[in-house]
């Protein structure tokens, strides 16, 4: 079975982003667009319950549970956390190590771009705790950060998957992962670590790339003053 796949999607759920659509909306629109599995990834909070599971699959979706994670001052992907109990906000590389060991499934999003919550160098000192590197849709033709995690998955031998991290529901569909698996989370997870996954995507347009960066860098802003 081949699956449409992003799982690197934010909602009006996130805590550090003031969005205007909820994880049902989200849903709605990847079922429309054919989406069959994905991932809410909202900034150290787990959105995720049965009842959103539920209703993801009543719409043809495969809900993952997610969270994108602060490691260390940097941003990390996990997944497979339902039944984790942890602080998102203040995990450490030692923190990963265990939560992988529990059957976490973790994944370095856009590692080389030029922020300070993006992992760099540290992808390269603790890349054995990773199963993926993400491959970034926010890129234009001239401007593409994501080349260096390309060259560096390689080295690696690693799978990349191509996400999102939408911050708007029309950053839907520029770049995502079509993946040779069963509809379940275990084998989406082992299918990814044999790059049995085809990335699809084409570059940003740079009116959405524009209004999705101001109003995070907005929103930075606004949590820096709020401090």
């Amino acid at each position: 079975m081949r699956l449409k796949c992003d799982l690197h999607l934010h909602t009006s759920e996130d805590p550090r982003h003031n969005l205007n659509y909820s994880a049902k909306e989200l849903i709605e629109e990847a079922s429309k667009k054919g989406y069959q599995v994905v991932s809410i990834t909202n900034h150290n909070t787990v959105t995720y319950d049965q009842g959103l599971a539920e209703f993801a699959h009543s719409k043809g979706v495969l809900l993952i549970p997610g969270v994108e994670a602060t490691v260390m001052g940097k941003h990390v992907l996990i997944y497979g956390v339902e039944a984790m109990d942890e602080k998102w906000d203040k995990l450490t590389f030692f923190d990963l190590k265990r939560l992988k060991a529990k059957g976490a499934f973790i994944v370095a999003p856009h590692p080389f771009y030029p922020n300070y919550n993006c992992l760099g160098n540290l992808l390269e000192r603790f890349s054995g705790l990773f199963d993926a590197v993400e491959y970034s849709h926010l890129y234009t033709k001239k401007l593409n950060f994501n080349r260096k995690a390309q060259s560096f998955a390689k080295s690696k031998g690693m799978p990349l998957l191509g996400l999102s991290d939408s911050h708007s529901l029309k950053q839907l569909d520029y770049t995502y992962t079509l993946i040779n698996s069963e509809k379940d989370m275990p084998s989406i997870f082992e299918a990814i670590r044999q790059n049995r996954t085809t990335i699809i995507t084409r570059p940003a347009r740079l009116t959405t790339s524009s209004a999705v960066g101001i109003q995070l860098f907005a929103t930075f802003l606004m949590l820096q003053i709020l401090k």
